[in-house]
């Protein structure tokens, strides 16, 4: 019986599927029954191993918390492979959250990295703010970021919201936003508004805030909207060692508009902040005293 060369090819590639199929398979059901030597020892002696293989060392060597070699395999599999991307993906999530509950953050940070490398969309829950605060630590904002927005929207214990919180209002100001750092603190306070611990108190971060647009928006003669700011911060003063400057400001802007009455009582204002020696400075009190010399030969004149 002669059989036709090509049938006898396709034949044996059948053969090597089905046979490759069943030892992939008796390798996952060893895996399963925690026989993570036994796979070991049978895929690293095999010749011509294929990504699934590799995959397969993988997760053995994890199991046994060999990680640094588990993640050399996880490489080769999708160098092999890349559409294991997300089987590699959640073996590394179930690395780093691991770690994370024994206490090893420093490894589960190295882990999240490498889950956002592959992808960048996965939802690393509690790794956002741990992996958005080891970079802001670095001061490396522009990473930080994104992860501390996406910590915003997760379950987190008061004393990380807090830190966020505070980051994120770091990095709007240092990126001269303003605006956005201003209604993180406005947010941060009204949540935050019951507790007593000074630590949760943003009242000075949203002030500071307040009046650093204020200032931003007097420099740019934008009187209307600076005016408004500033008498909101000398209604609530926090912190108060700004209560001088604001009302120097005010005094300015009514000056400027011919408002005499207006400018003298916050010119004497900075004066009266300036004598009682705590919060005001020099410069604030000379400033408004020559001011008040310039409104006294206005109306003399």
């Amino acid at each position: 019986m002669k059989f036709n060369a090509k049938y006898i090819f396709a034949l044996l590639a059948v053969l090597l599927i089905f046979g490759c199929t069943d030892k992939s398979s008796s390798v996952d059901k060893m895996l399963s029954e925690k026989k993570y030597y036994e796979v070991i020892s049978m895929l690293e002696g095999m010749n011509n191993k294929s990504a699934k293989n590799y995959l397969q060392l993988a997760e053995a060597y994890k199991e046994l918390r060999k990680l640094a070699i588990a993640d050399s395999y996880y490489v080769i599999a999708l160098e092999k492979n890349s559409a294991l991307r997300n089987e590699v993906v959640k073996s590394y999530a179930t690395i780093a959250s691991t770690d994370f509950m024994k206490g090893y953050t420093s490894n589960a940070i190295k882990y999240w990295q490498k889950i956002l490398e592959l992808n960048g969309a996965y939802d690393i829950n509690i790794g956002f703010f741990h992996l958005g605060k080891h970079y802001f630590d670095n001061k490396d904002f522009v990473l930080a970021k994104p992860l501390l927005i996406n910590a915003m929207n997760i379950s987190l214990p008061s004393h990380d919201k807090i830190q966020t919180y505070r980051m994120l209002i770091d990095i709007y100001r240092s990126e001269m936003k303003f605006d956005t750092a201003m209604n993180y603190a406005q947010k941060a306070s009204a949540e935050f508004s019951s507790a007593q611990d000074p630590e949760t108190d943003f009242k000075v971060a949203y002030g500071e805030m307040k009046f650093t647009i204020a200032k931003e928006k007097y420099l740019k003669k934008n009187y209307d909207d600076a005016l408004s700011l500033l008498l909101e911060f000398i209604d609530n003063p926090s912190p108060l060692s700004l209560i001088d400057d604001a009302h120097l400001y005010a005094g300015n802007i009514y000056f400027e508009i011919n408002n005499n009455e207006k400018a003298i009582y916050h010119y004497k204002k900075v004066i009266e902040y300036s004598d009682v020696k705590v919060y005001g400075s020099g410069d604030t009190y000379e400033e408004a005293n020559a001011k008040l010399k310039e409104i006294l030969k206005r109306t003399m004149q």
